[in-house]
């Protein structure tokens, strides 16, 4: 049987569309993901989750 690893939740910078994969933290057992603090690229600290990109940008 395989194992299938877990993805890290992603998210998208609401100033320059960079993706990023979520910083890990592992807490009780289970493993959690969180926004990165702020954005490498363009200093940004505003973050959408990757699911909720194409919905935010029409809305």
């Amino acid at each position: 049987m395989s194992h299938t690893p877990e993805l890290p939740e992603q998210y998208v910078c609401d100033g320059c569309h960079a993706v990023y994969a979520g910083t890990v933290s592992h807490e009780e057992g289970t493993y959690h993901y969180s926004k990165p603090d702020e954005c490498a690229a363009c200093g940004s600290t505003e973050f959408v989750p990757f699911e909720q990109y194409v919905r935010h940008k029409t809305a």
